[in-house]
Parts: C-alpha cells; sequence; structure tokens
C-alpha cells in the first residue's frame, strides 16, 4: 500500500511539474501574439493548440480554429493541414468524434492535392483510431488498410507494422481473437524488415496474451517465449517483466478451462458459426451505430446527473475552504492589530515616565540655580522655559497618539462586527454543504447492493461498513446471473466525495458487464471492468500519442480500484475468485487459508492484461471474507500503530464460528475501541460469508 501511495505522489510531482512546464510555454506563445506579425500567427496558433492538449482540449480547439483562419488568409497549405490535425486532435478528445472526423479528411484532402503520401497515411491511421474510438470497427479497419497500403508505397516497413498492430488492437478489442492474431502475426515480417526488435518483442507478447485468453495455451507459451528471448537480446527491461507475468499466467491457467472446454475448443468447435456472425456483423454496422448511440445517450443523462451533484458537493466544499481561509486571514490581520495597539499604550506609558523624570530633573535644576544665587537667575529662566516647551510638545505627542489609539480601537471593532457577518455566511454555507453531502450519500446507499437483496442471495452473511467520511470510496456489491451468486469488496481510489463518484462509476460498470453480457468468470469481468472505467475516465484512444508511423504509446490512468471478486455455484459449491490486490480468506476446519490476488489496478491496464482466476470447491460450514485494507492499516491502540494483517486474521479465526451478527457486532466493537481518539485514515468494508 505504501508503495502504490509513493507512486501515485511521484506521478502527482511529474503530472504537475510537465504541466508547469507547459504552462510557460503557453504563457511565452501567448505574449508573443501580442507583438507578432499577421504572418506568424498562424504558427503561434497552431502551437497554441499543441501546448494546450494535454490540459484544456476545448481551449486546443479554439487555437486551431484561429489558425485555420489565418492559414486559410495567407494559403498556407502546409499550416491548414496541421491546423486539422490539430483540431481532429482536440474534437477526438472532446468526444465531438464526427467532427474529428470532418477535420481529419479536410487534412488528408490537402496531403492528397499536394502529394503527400506519408501525410495521407497519417491521416488514415488517426481516422482509423477515431472510428475504433466510435466502436465503428469496420471503417477503423478499412482506414488501417489504407494506411497500409500508403505505407507499402513508400516501402516504409516499421509504418506498415504500426497499421496491422493498430487493426489487431480493433479486432481484440470486439473479441475477435482469430483475426487479431492474424494481424499481429501478418506485422512481423515488416518489423524484421524495418529491423525493429522493440516491435517484434511487442507483437509477440501480442501474440502470446491473445491465445492465453483464448484458451490455445500451447501456442501462448511459444509466442511469449520468443518475445522473452527478443526482449532478453535487446535489454528490454519493461517489456521482459510484462512478458514475465503473462508467462506465469499461462502456468497458472493452463489447467483451467471454462464449463470443461477452453475458448480455443469451443471456437473450433464453431467456425461455421463464426463465419455466419461475420456476415452478419457487416450487414448490421449501421445497426450497431445507431444502437450503440442511444446506449450512451440514456447511460450518459444519468451518470451527467451525478456528476453534476458530486461537482456541486466539490464545488461547495471549495466555497467553504476559501472562507476558512479568510476568516483565518482575518483573524490574523485582528491580532497584529491588536498588538499594535499594546505597543501603542506602552509608548504612551513609556512618555509620561520620561515626562515625570523631566519634571524630577526640572526641579533638581531649579533647586541648584536657587543656591547658585542671582547671578544665574537669567540662565535658570532660560532653562526653565525651555523645559515648559519640551513638556509641552510631549503632551501633543501624547494627545496625538491618544486619538490614533482611539481610531484603531473603532476600526478594530468594526471588523469584529464584519467577522461576525462572515461567520454567519459561513456557517450557512456550512449547512448547505452538509445537506449536499448527506444527499449525495442516500444516493450512494441507494446504488449500493440492499440489505434485502444480500440476505435473499446470501442468508449467512454480513457487512461491516464504516466510512471516513459521509461517503466512502469503498463499496460491497452483490448480483446474480446464469445461476450463480457474484459478490465482491472493492475500494476505490481516494475516499470522501471523489472515492464516492469513483465508488459509482466502479459500481455502475460491474453492473452493465453482469446484465448486459452475462459473463460471470471473475478473471474476465475484472478484465472488462478495468477496460469500462479505462474507457469512460481517460479515452485511451484520445489520450494515445499516435505519430505519423503508426506506434501508440498508451498513457497510465490514475483512477480505479482494488477489488476481490467471488462467482459462487449454491448448488455445486464451486467458487471462482479473481482479485486486483485485495485477497480472499477462505476459513475451513479452523485453518485460514488466503487466496492472493493479482498486482494489477483497475483502470490501469493494456489488452494484453490478464487476471487469474481461482477454482475452489467449497465445503458445507466454509467461512469466506473478502475486504479493503482499511481495517489492518488503521492506526490506534496505545502506540498509535497499524492494526496489520496478522493480528486480523487471528481475530477472523477467534469469531468465524460465531452467528453472523455477532461476528458484526465483534469486529465493529474492536476496530472502534482500536481507534479511541485517533483520526480514521481510511474507509474500513469487510464482507462475510458462511456457505
Amino acid at each position: 500500500m505504501n508503495k502504490i501511495i509513493y507512486r501515485i505522489c511521484l506521478l502527482g510531482f511529474l503530472f504537475f511539474s510537465v504541466h508547469a512546464m507547459g504552462q510557460s510555454k503557453i504563457e511565452q506563445l501567448e505574449a508573443k501574439l501580442a507583438t507578432a506579425a499577421e504572418e506568424e500567427k498562424t504558427g503561434i496558433y497552431n502551437e497554441l493548440s499543441i501546448q494546450y492538449y494535454a490540459s484544456d482540449a476545448q481551449k486546443s480547439l479554439e487555437n486551431g480554429k484561429k489558425a485555420l483562419e489565418g492559414a486559410l488568409a495567407t494559403e498556407d497549405i502546409g499550416a491548414q493541414a496541421k491546423a486539422h490535425i490539430n483540431m481532429g486532435m482536440a474534437n477526438h478528445k472532446l468526444k465531438n468524434y464526427n467532427d474529428a472526423i470532418g477535420n481529419y479528411k479536410g487534412a488528408k484532402t490537402i496531403y492528397e492535392t499536394h502529394n503527400s503520401k506519408e501525410g495521407v497515411a497519417y491521416t488514415h491511421i488517426q481516422l482509423g483510431v477515431t472510428y475504433n474510438g466510435m466502436k465503428n470497427t469496420s471503417s477503423a479497419i478499412s482506414n488501417f488498410q489504407k494506411a497500409f497500403d500508403a505505407y507499402n508505397e513508400l516501402k516504409n516497413n516499421v509504418g506498415m507494422a504500426g497499421a496491422l498492430m493498430s487493426m489487431g488492437d480493433a479486432y481484440l478489442k470486439t473479441k475477435k481473437t482469430n483475426k487479431a492474431i492474424a494481424k499481429y502475426k501478418e506485422s512481423i515480417p515488416y518489423y524484421e524488415g524495418g529491423k525493429d526488435n522493440k516491435g517484434l518483442a511487442h507483437v509477440y507478447n501480442k501474440i502470446g496474451a491473445a491465445y492465453s485468453n483464448f484458451g490455445n495455451f500451447s501456442e501462448a507459451k511459444k509466442m511469449l517465449t520468443k518475445a522473452m528471448d527478443i526482449a532478453k537480446a535487446n535489454n528490454l527491461s519493461r517489456i521482459k517483466k510484462e512478458i514475465d507475468r503473462n508467462l506465469q499466467i499461462v502456468t497458472d491457467n493452463e489447467q483451467s478451462t471454462v464449463a470443461g472446454k477452453s475458448e480455443f475448443a469451443m471456437a473450433e468447435e464453431a467456425k461455421v458459426e463464426e463465419q455466419i456472425q461475420e456476415l452478419e456483423d457487416k450487414s448490421s454496422q449501421l445497426q450497431e451505430q445507431t444502437s450503440d448511440f442511444l446506449s450512451k445517450i440514456n447511460q450518459l443523462t444519468g451518470e451527467k446527473k451525478i456528476i453534476a451533484l458530486m461537482a456541486k458537493v466539490s464545488e461547495d466544499a471549495l466555497g467553504k475552504e476559501k472562507l476558512l481561509k479568510e476568516k483565518k486571514e482575518q483573524e490574523l490581520a485582528l491580532e497584529i492589530q491588536h498588538s499594535e495597539l499594546q505597543s501603542a499604550e506602552l509608548e504612551k506609558k513609556n512618555a509620561i515616565v520620561k515626562q515625570q523624570e523631566l519634571v524630577v530633573a526640572q526641579q533638581q535644576t531649579q533647586l541648584l540655580a536657587l543656591i547658585g544665587g542671582v547671578v544665574f537667575l537669567a540662565a535658570i529662566a532660560f532653562l526653565i522655559l525651555n523645559r515648559y516647551q519640551q513638556k509641552k510638545k510631549a503632551n501633543t505627542l501624547l494627545s496625538q497618539q491618544n486619538k490614533e489609539i482611539t481610531e484603531q480601537k473603532e476600526e478594530i471593532s468594526g471588523q469584529k462586527e464584519k467577522l461576525e457577518v462572515q461567520k454567519s455566511e459561513l456557517e450557512r454555507t456550512n449547512t448547505q454543504i452538509s445537506d449536499s453531502i448527506d444527499y449525495a450519500k442516500r444516493i450512494q446507499s441507494a446504488l449500493l447492493s440492499s440489505q434485502a437483496k444480500i440476505e435473499s442471495l446470501l442468508p449467512e452473511s454480513f457487512v461491516l461498513f464504516k466510512p471516513k467520511a459521509v461517503v466512502s470510496g469503498d463499496f460491497y456489491w452483490v448480483n446474480e446471473s446464469n445461476g450463480k451468486v457474484l459478490f465482491a469488496a472493492a475500494d476505490c481510489t481516494g475516499h470522501g466525495v471523489p472515492g464516492a463518484f469513483m465508488s459509482i462509476i466502479s459500481n455502475n460498470v460491474l453492473d452493465d458487464i453482469i446484465s448486459q453480457r452475462g459473463i460471470t468468470n471473475p478473471g474476465q469481468v475484472l478484465k472488462s471492468a478495468s477496460d469500462e472505467i479505462i474507457d469512460k475516465l481517460q479515452d485511451k484512444d484520445a489520450k494515445a500519442a499516435t505519430s505519423a508511423s503508426g506506434a501508440t504509446a498508451a498513457v497510465e490512468v490514475k483512477d480505479g480500484m482494488d477489488i476481490a471478486l467471488c462467482s459462487l455455484d449454491k448448488s455445486t459449491l464451486q467458487l471462482q475468485y479473481a482479485g486486483a490486490h485485495n485477497p480472499l480468506y477462505l476459513i475451513r476446519n479452523g485453518e485460514l487459508i488466503e487466496y492472493r490476488g493479482d498486482r494489477l489496478f483497475i483502470g490501469n491496464t493494456d489488452d494484453s492484461t490478464v487476471f487469474k482466476t481461482h477454482d475452489i470447491q467449497l465445503q458445507k460450514g466454509d467461512m469466506l471474507y473478502v475486504f479493503s485494507d482499511g481495517f489492518p492499516d488503521q492506526k490506534g491502540g496505545a502506540n498509535k500503530k497499524k492494526f496489520y494483517y496478522k493480528p486480523f486474521q487471528d481475530m477472523l479465526l477467534e469469531v468465524h464460528k460465531k452467528p453472523m451478527e455477532e461476528q458484526h457486532t465483534h469486529l465493529d466493537k474492536v476496530i472502534t475501541d482500536w481507534i479511541g481518539d485517533n483520526e480514521q485514515i481510511d474507509d474500513i468494508l469487510i464482507f462475510g460469508i458462511r456457505v
């Protein structure tokens, strides 16, 4: 957990560092606009469009439009094509797919007119990526094929290989594994011709992962072994780690099949059905587009409502923080003025003491003058007059200081009245924020699996759920599909409002996968959930940096969840489990057995990622626990240390035979006593089920 936090902090630091550098470049370009000649502004607007792309797609689009206007006015063909590309990238990121297609086609027309085959190939790659984002696979494949043909004329082996890889990725995204593998294999000679060893290692790894997902484990091992040999020979450490992990997963899953047969075996028995399905796919393209569009609109409306509510809560929280900051600043100013007042009063007292000292000195001088005689009378008179004037000046100074102190007191009194008004406003704002967060909690509670549903599907069970804030990033989930009961304990990134937002999205994603696709294998569910979360939060195609050669570099996603997911066949007591960091505990005959999840993160995977599914034969009376890391990581006790996993396991062994309600009560009391007067540092979730 500490390593994950460290990596997240490091990524955050790098992001803000890059953002700050980008912002400096943007400011330089915008300052340059003020003095630039008209013929120079087109290039500046194009560069601003590129700089804004990462942080503000809307401003990127606006600057691209200004660049296009300037390029048209000056008949600068190269700048026109560049502006179309920049606008296409921005519209894709904003999910204005049709506008993006129009932009790329505009650039393609210019390249075709001026016989730039490299430019034509690049625009076809971008068109393919955009159509793939729209889930229009046939149009995506068509454009990737045209890119391949253009690179073929240029004798660009790496470009051809990249186009074929993109076709394979598009087929794999629609679960057409055989076609994906064929395209991946087709790219191999071109990578070899281009002497691109990194590309070779990458494609063999993709082929191996595809075979593994398909269930053809022998071919998977062959391909992954080839990938490993290339990676070792060329010191490709990052790819080597990915290949190592895929080889281990293939070894672990080699004996595991779905319903007695692998997908590969079932595919061999259904080749005729697959050919028929391909014909149906080709004839229903328009219907798929319409269905996808309506489905997105229907889903997007519900999420936008939730997003709007969460945005309002976050906005109110920021307003509260701003008011608190202003209050602290004004209280500090008041303290400073109070200190100044005390200093002024002290100076006044010192002046009085000095005046008294002057009077004493004057009296001593007068006494000496009398003793001195008449000779010194004139001098004494002069001295008395001089001292009198000094006294008068001192009195005038004291009067002025008193006046200033009085004015400061009146000003401070006025500021106190303003603070009272602001305090009243802050209390009203606090009430509004509390009401908004309470409403958000009601929404989150409504989305969680109800107690009635849990009791109907898992009669002997309990849920200990203690959010750190009013709303939570942890959530529990129960559903039923194809005669199997699926249940999970998940820990989303963050807690409070941000965590609750992620938990709502993740909950909906799990429901959609089960209800719409009917998948019950936990490993496959987690892979699909990770893909969906990436698509929803950071649109992989829009976030990918695609070069003219066709190579793409994916951007890591920082939002997602850790989860333990189980699928239980109650008739056979067969349990399947897969996890992302979060484990499953099984207690049988007084012994605790731990099944560990993969060291993967839902929301940060690629097409080659595979989650391991554990097959477990349960026995009557077995006790299962899935949970988040909130309980073991909570600090407390006399030394304010973590609870830790070993004491947590011992406690579960101690209580696992008790009724569900008694287990819940015991665990709740233990963690409450452990926290004591300390702060709860994370959401806490334990889901217990007796078979």
